[in-house]
């Protein structure tokens, strides 16, 4: 085998003599007188022993044969091998490859058995020309940063906004109030009204006045806290003695109102109400009290208690009939006993009454002039000499609801009088109770917000209207629930507009459109999009 260099690949390779070139004649000789030019003793017969098949020339006229070739090569380099051949101590003349380090020649070593190779030379040395880097790394590098990027736009793009959904939040609860009255009062006396439910009652005077018959109402109240009757109930009977006679007669002496009984018939105790509460008679009255109260001391305490319990602090009654003028009340503590009565079914039944026949005593006729007249139902007349008073219920439609209203008449001169100021009263309330206290449509009772910055309001989609009268007020209350709505006029909700008469619900929607987020939010927004923020 021989050196070669491959000037294209820029490298030192063993050539194995399959792919060299076998040497020509004159060529060995020149390699041979060289060699023993410039070899010692030793290094020739060094030679001679292992030079190689190439370098043996047969003499003239003689034919080396490849048997003889392929043996001597084989010599040779089992002389290589073994280390027979020897570096020349020094050399004369050109050395061909001086160029060559032996020391790096030395450090990559072909293989001896060239089928093992690759390639028909094997390096030995490294490239004295630098390989050109590989570009593989970095377009595998950019084509993954490309994929990455790519993913992450299409994610950001198209995930759902389930995790950024838009926030709801309440404004503050809308609010209406209603102006105090401005009713015109009687010129004489008193008087009050209220309506049932609103707490406040509109009075032209706190000051008390006699409450005359009025006072009945209160002792009537009072019996059926002792002895209630059901609805369709008569209660016990008292049998009619000549002493019940006689005390009519003496009411009617004194100039009370009475009424005559059944002497040996029986009164019964709803009988007995009738003839105090429609016929307004003292004497039937008293036959219901005295059972119960024997004095009029022990029925003052008594009263006393049931005022104290029921919260009419401005009424005082020491005897049951009324014909005490120390029976007092203000104006405004009758419209509250008139409610209280309203609500007990016996004393309403019997107040709405415009006659009714007792046995033994004939028809008797409601006193309470305003029965009937502008939905009237009741309640009790009372007068002494020179002061007429009236308290009067109402059942009225305003607005389209039913509405009770009561009105209290104090110390007016005539039995007229107390009734033409009661009607007026009782019309001026129910006009202003027609009085519209709305809420507009419009109204903004929340907003609501967006990530991505954007905002609309909630608002009402139509008029909220309740019945509002003397300063009371309504106030809304809102349930919100976006859900999918995303676009004007979407409902989201309603309002429920609630006063102390009644209440109306309307629905509020969106006023304007949330929208989407745009690509360059949602590219730059990942954390909120993905529901991964804090």
């Amino acid at each position: 085998m021989v050196l070669a260099t491959s000037i294209a690949r820029g490298t030192l390779a063993i050539v194995t003599s399959p792919d060299a070139p076998p040497p020509s004649r004159r060529a060995l000789r020149r390699q041979a007188q060289e060699a023993s030019g410039g070899a010692t003793a030793h290094d020739a017969a060094a030679e001679e022993r292992v030079a190689p098949a190439e370098e043996q020339v047969a003499p003239a006229g003689q034919r080396v044969t490849p048997a003889v070739e392929q043996a001597t090569a084989e010599e040779h380099d089992a002389a290589v091998d073994d280390g027979m051949l020897d570096e020349p101590e020094s050399l004369s003349g050109r050395i061909a490859l001086a160029w060559i380090d032996p020391d790096i020649v030395a450090t990559r070593v072909a293989p001896r058995d060239l089928t093992a190779a690759s390639a028909p030379f094997v390096p030995v040395l490294p490239p004295l020309i630098r390989r050109r880097r590989s570009r593989v790394p970095l377009l595998v590098t950019a084509a993954v940063l490309i994929a990455l990027v790519g993913g992450y736009t299409v994610a950001t793009q198209t995930w759902s906004l389930d995790a950024v959904a838009p926030t709801i939040a309440a404004a503050e609860a809308p609010r209406l109030e209603a102006p105090a009255s401005a009713l015109s009062w009687p010129a004489e006396g008193d008087a009050a009204v209220g309506v049932a439910g609103i707490d406040a009652v509109a009075a032209s005077s706190p000051d008390t006045a006699p409450m005359a018959s009025i006072t009945k109402l209160v002792s009537a109240l009072m019996v059926l806290d002792e002895m209630p009757l059901a609805e369709g109930e008569t209660g016990p009977s008292r049998t009619v003695t000549a002493a019940d006679r006689a005390t009519y007669w003496a009411y009617v002496s004194r100039g009370e109102s009475a009424l005559p009984v059944p002497v040996g018939g029986t009164l019964t105790q709803y009988q007995q109400l009738q003839g105090a509460l429609i016929a307004s008679a003292g004497n039937y009255v008293a036959m219901l009290t005295e059972e119960l109260w024997p004095a009029d001391a022990e029925f003052a305490a008594a009263a006393r208690d049931w005022l104290d319990r029921h919260d009419l602090s401005g009424v005082q009654v020491v005897e049951p009939t009324g014909i005490d003028r120390e029976n007092t009340a203000d104006a405004a503590s009758l419209i509250r006993l008139a409610e209280i009565a309203a609500q007990q079914p016996v004393i309403a039944e019997i107040a709405a009454t415009r006659t009714a026949e007792i046995p033994g005593v004939g028809e008797i006729e409601n006193t309470n002039p305003l029965l009937g007249d502008d939905g009237v139902i009741g309640l009790k007349t009372g007068g002494l000499v020179g002061n007429y008073n009236l308290l009067a219920d109402a059942e009225v439609t305003a607005a389209g609801q039913a509405v009770q209203v009561s009105v209290a008449v104090l110390g007016q001169p005539t039995e007229e009088l107390r009734a033409s100021e009661t009607a007026a009263l009782l019309q001026q309330a129910v006009a202003e109770l027609q009085t519209p206290h709305a809420l507009p449509a419009g109204t903004v009772v929340g907003t609501v917000s967006t990530a991505w910055g954007t905002r609309a309001e909630v608002a009402t989609t139509t008029e909220a209207s309740v019945l509002l009268w003397n300063g009371a007020t309504a106030t809304g209350e809102s349930t919100l629930d976006l859900g999918d709505a995303r676009t004007a006029e979407d409902v989201v909700g309603t309002l429920t507009f609630t006063g102390p008469l009644n209440a109306a619900t309307v629905d509020v929607a969106l006023t304007g459109d949330l929208g989407e987020p745009d690509g360059w939010w949602r590219f730059t927004h990942p954390l909120q999009l993905f529901g991964l923020a804090g």
